[in-house]
């Protein structure tokens, strides 16, 4: 994935719709949305975790390009949940376009609350928790959060779910063992092995589901053949 280097001060909208407008981010999310299918296999997984090792290296940016591409040039029906409480740069680029807010679940069916949206794009939706500070408490250890995914699944062709960095937060690895699989993102030239090494480690129970690592931020593309190597 390309992306434009971090620099000390930006404006992450702005930043952003500069990035997408680009034909070559246009043209590496359809390839990424690609291989991403071609590892979902047709055995019915449908939901993707996808996270970071540290802050600012993209899994946003990679949620919300995949999420706009897979709902309006894919013309499936996706969901994105928004689980990162440690930002609110989802949200942002959401806001960009007009909320409208759908029925919510009965109270009494979750111990926790939530807020679905239609959005503009069409195809596309969007939920975010009421408290996201509860999926850093109880409910990360709670059976009923797979109930919850259990339930949006069978709403939808596609969730993709924004997490906040692994090295952060124990949420991306609960998250981890509720849904389907799990994309990982890295910032080129920004992440040293060790911690990168120390985020996988924390999805040793769920390695098997790691689909492989977007490599972002980078100025400059991919040979064709590498995407048939990166695992």
């Amino acid at each position: 994935m390309i992306g434009a280097k971090p620099k000390l001060e930006y404006n992450f909208e702005d930043n952003f719709s500069q990035i997408s407008a680009s034909s070559r981010f246009q043209t590496e999310i359809k390839k990424l949305w690609s291989m991403v299918l071609s590892r979902l296999g047709e055995n019915g997984r449908k939901s993707l975790l996808i996270c970071s090792a540290s802050r600012g290296e993209g899994s946003t940016t990679v949620t919300m390009g995949l999420g706009h591409f897979v709902a309006h040039y894919a013309g499936k029906n996706v969901l994105l949940v928004d689980a990162n409480s440690r930002g609110k740069q989802l949200v942002d680029l959401i806001k960009k376009h007009e909320l409208v807010p759908l029925i919510e679940e009965p109270e009494d069916k979750f111990g926790f609350a939530f807020e679905e949206f239609a959005t503009e794009i069409p195809n596309l939706r969007y939920l975010r928790f009421q408290n996201p500070g509860l999926l850093e408490t109880q409910l990360v250890n709670s059976e009923e959060l797979k109930v919850f995914v259990n339930i949006i699944k069978k709403r939808y062709d596609y969730i993709l779910v924004d997490a906040p960095p692994i090295l952060d937060s124990n949420v991306a690895s609960s998250l981890a063992s509720c849904l389907d699989a799990v994309l990982f993102v890295i910032a080129a030239g920004c992440v040293r092995y060790p911690l990168l090494a120390e985020a996988i480690s924390r999805l040793d129970d769920v390695r098997e589901r790691i689909l492989g690592a977007v490599l972002n931020k980078r100025d400059y593309p991919l040979p064709q053949y590498l995407y048939r190597l990166i695992r």
